[in-house]
């Protein structure tokens, strides 16, 4: 792993890249005065509602309220952490990042990743080059065969090993790549008299890349027009476990995928190489499949970085079933995970398949649209799961119903949310057995699994409907507050970051309790950090306490005043909150007016009275400059 970026790196980059080209790239973005405005990537609108400001690079939508800066909109729409979204940036700008000093140890593995991926690339680029030459015309009349043209292999990288044992390892070596990272990468292996043999022969190649593009492991299909001769291989060859490439925490696709996973909130998982590149083809980009080995946790740990919605959509066989269910226990691993149940939970489906079929098999017989319908009417996990294990129980005898009914049971348990619970208590269990649903209850109860409210069992976490902190019904809420004073405070806060030049001298005296919300007192707070109004946005953003804030501060900064303001306007409103604030210590020495004697108290009387008199003629005043 790279040590930490230098912070003064970080910050030149953020300063030197162009936002509206970024942003450009997964939206189109047409000028609006001195931002930009398009449709959010990050949510389906009609209406354009996301704005782009250069000055600053930062966005911020109104339909959805996402904002940040351009680290920001990179983590979000490529589902990147912060250092790998300021290392994408720097690769696209071509800026050169400086990381502090490493340890020995680290200097190691970071040499021996570069030397890695630059083996990976240079097979890469052999493999491509081969699929186009005369040699890969074999590969090439296999893929147009199964329907994919050449913008499909260009898409994916795709390549091919011809029918030579050391084609490749010669090749890299003749580039002066050693062989020891060759051997390490999995691509060759050495022979018993110390040469080196490739892996891949006679195969369509697959290039696996990891989140950042990098290309860390291959798989190779066999193709039926060769002549393997005595050997008999393996349908499909994937690399070995290598430094790069751990098949259970990587997914074919996701460069390719990515972008739409996140727009469309949905991920599709398959168990297929070119059903993956099928459903690209069929409109489908949100397709990513696993290399050879079941969906794990680690699997489902990347995908919820893009989406919360997974759809499996595996082969309609036995097998396809199984991997199902272990993809159902991975995701009750995952949403356990943390302190105080604190996991990720996910929407996980599956994507019913004729028997025998896969989802490129599904794309030709019913097309996109057809495929489209499937996937909206995909089935949650656990019914899908309770009708697989009750079409292989014995329902004809009391005793087979009884032990389905238990397993049934046992299922429907391990669904977090109770409402679901009683829902496929319901409808999968006591429909599809036969039973009344109070027989499934009182056998759930005895099974110690809850279903209904009545049975004692309190669910876990806050009671859905309850009032709490900062509720409706709660005291001191936002709900409690007059909504034209909170628009008042927001005009004023949206002056302050969009014309300052209109404040008047009267800006200058109010405080953080002089605004009635919350939000607003924080916003007007980090504006006093940064040194006051008409300060540059960046240099109040650094200055607030958390993201929320800054969002709020985006959103002021970029929203259009419902009622257009000027000058003597916005004036009004800043000294009607001053004045507000006079009012209410008027209101105060009123009442300390009731407890004073006047012949006792009559020096501390005078007093409060002048004070009075002079607090009541400045609030005037202030007043009387009205719209």
């Amino acid at each position: 792993m790279a040590g930490r970026i230098l912070k003064d790196d970080v910050e030149e980059l953020r300063r030197q890249a162009d936002i509206v080209a970024v942003v450009g790239d997964y939206t189109t973005l047409k000028r609006a005065g001195t931002r930009y405005k398009g449709l959010c990537p990050f949510h389906t609108e009609r209406t354009p509602s996301f704005t782009v400001t250069p000055d600053g690079n930062f966005f911020h939508c109104f339909g959805c309220d996402a904002s940040g800066d351009l680290y920001d909109f990179l983590m979000r729409v490529e589902g990147l952490e912060f250092p790998e979204a300021v290392e994408a940036l720097a690769r696209r700008s071509g800026f050169t990042l400086r990381y502090e000093e490493l340890s020995a140890r680290d200097r190691q593995a970071i040499g021996q990743r570069s030397r890695l991926v630059e083996v990976t690339a240079a097979a890469l680029e052999f493999f491509r080059a081969t699929l186009f030459s005369e040699e890969g015309e074999v590969a090439r009349t296999y893929l147009k065969q199964r329907g994919f043209g050449r913008d499909d292999a260009e898409r994916f990288d795709l390549g091919f090993a011809p029918m030579r044992w050391e084609a490749l390892g010669q090749a890299l070596t003749r580039q002066g790549l050693r062989p020891e990272d060759l051997i390490a990468t999995g691509l060759v292996v050495r022979t018993e008299r110390g040469g080196l043999r490739d892996r891949f022969r006679g195969r369509l190649i697959f290039p696996v890349h990891d989140p950042g593009g990098d290309v860390i492991g291959f798989g190779g299909r066999i193709l039926p027009e060769l002549d393997y001769g005595d050997f008999d291989p393996p349908k499909y060859l994937n690399s070995p476990e290598t430094p790069l490439y751990k098949k259970t925490r990587v997914l074919y696709g996701v460069p390719q995928a990515r972008a739409e996973v996140v727009r469309a909130e949905e991920v599709l998982v398959c168990e297929g190489y070119t059903d993956v590149m099928a459903l690209h083809q069929a409109g489908f980009a949100n397709a990513v499949a696993t290399c050879g080995t079941a969906v794990g946790v680690e699997h489902l740990r990347m995908v919820s970085r893009y989406a919360q919605r997974v759809v499996l959509a595996f082969d309609g066989d036995a097998a396809g079933v199984k991997a199902a269910e272990r993809a159902w226990e991975a995701a009750r691993t995952l949403g356990g995970e943390g302190s105080e149940g604190g996991g990720t939970e996910l929407d996980l489906r599956v994507l019913v398949l004729p028997g025998g079929r896969d989802p490129a098999d599904l794309v030709r017989e019913v097309g996109a649209e057809g495929l489209r319908e499937a996937v909206a009417d995909a089935t949650p996990v656990v019914p899908f799961v309770l009708r697989q294990r009750l079409s292989d129980a014995d329902l004809g005898s009391e005793a087979g119903r009884t032990a389905a009914l238990r397993e049934a049971l046992g299922i429907v348990g391990l669904e977090p949310d109770l409402d679901l619970r009683r829902e496929w208590a319901r409808t999968e269990v006591a429909a599809r057995i036969g039973v009344a649903y109070e027989f499934v209850v009182r056998s759930a109860q005895r099974l110690g699994v809850e279903l209904d409210a009545h049975e004692g069992v309190a669910p876990v976490g806050p009671s859905r409907g309850t009032g709490g902190a900062g509720g409706a019904g709660g005291t001191g809420g936002v709900s409690t507050l007059d909504r034209a004073r909170v628009r008042r405070e927001r005009d004023v806060l949206r002056t302050a970051l969009q014309q300052p030049q209109w404040l008047p001298d009267e800006w200058f005296e109010l405080v953080e309790d002089d605004f009635s919300h919350p939000v607003a007192r924080q916003v007007f707070a980090t504006l006093t950090a940064a040194g006051g109004a008409g300060v540059e946005l960046s240099a109040v953003l650094e200055h607030a306490a958390d993201d929320e804030v800054r969002a709020r501060l985006r959103q002021l900064a970029l929203e259009d005043e419902p009622v257009p303001l000027d000058a003597d306007a916005a004036a009004w409103r800043v000294r009607s909150l001053l004045a507000e604030r006079l009012q209410a210590a008027e209101r105060q020495l009123q009442d300390r007016l009731h407890t004073l004697h006047h012949g006792r108290d009559r020096d501390e009387l005078m007093a409060v009275l002048t004070e009075l008199r002079e607090l009541e003629q400045r609030r005037r005043a202030l007043t009387s400059r009205e719209e």
